[in-house]
């Protein structure tokens, strides 16, 4: 049996449908979960949150879920950004009138976050490892106290 040019031509067809689709999809190096490694990120001023998990689904949402130092969560989540402002979603926590403009360069990534249009937060991630995401976070928190964290995750 001959596996000539249409068995060539089939092998092509898919692997162009999977790289369309995974651009579609907005699958990025991000896309998966990852969870906060406490023992090797940095909070400055401090204290440290209790936990972390930052979710990249695969059409582009984001999804964070965290318990402050004091107990509190914060649950939100915001749609692919692509640079462009979008609403974020809190669904538990103290924020109100939130967007973020995200933009994603291969394996980094830049946020402005925004609380009724103010800058609240600047956000730099970038994947080291295949399984290591080391985000810094420059702030300020609602005393007006200026923040610096490193925040290290590692993919699920």
């Amino acid at each position: 049996m001959s596996r000539g040019p249409s068995c060539s031509r089939l092998v092509l067809l898919f692997w162009a449908a999977v790289l369309l689709s995974a651009q579609a999809g907005h699958i990025t190096p991000f896309t998966g979960v990852w969870k906060l490694n406490l023992a090797e990120s940095k909070f400055d001023p401090g204290p440290p949150f209790q936990s972390f998990t930052l979710t990249f689904t695969p059409d582009g949402t984001r999804h964070l879920d965290l318990i402050g130092a004091d107990g509190a969560p914060l649950q939100a989540s915001l749609p692919w950004s692509d640079g462009k402002e979008v609403a974020v979603a809190v669904t538990q926590g103290d924020l109100h009138n939130v967007t973020a403009i995200s933009k994603i360069h291969g394996k980094t990534f830049d946020d402005t976050w925004r609380e009724n249009g103010k800058t609240i937060e600047k956000v730099h991630g970038a994947i080291r490892k295949v399984h290591n995401l080391a985000i810094t976070v420059e702030g300020t928190d609602r005393q007006g106290r200026a923040y610096h964290n490193r925040l290290i995750f590692e993919k699920q």
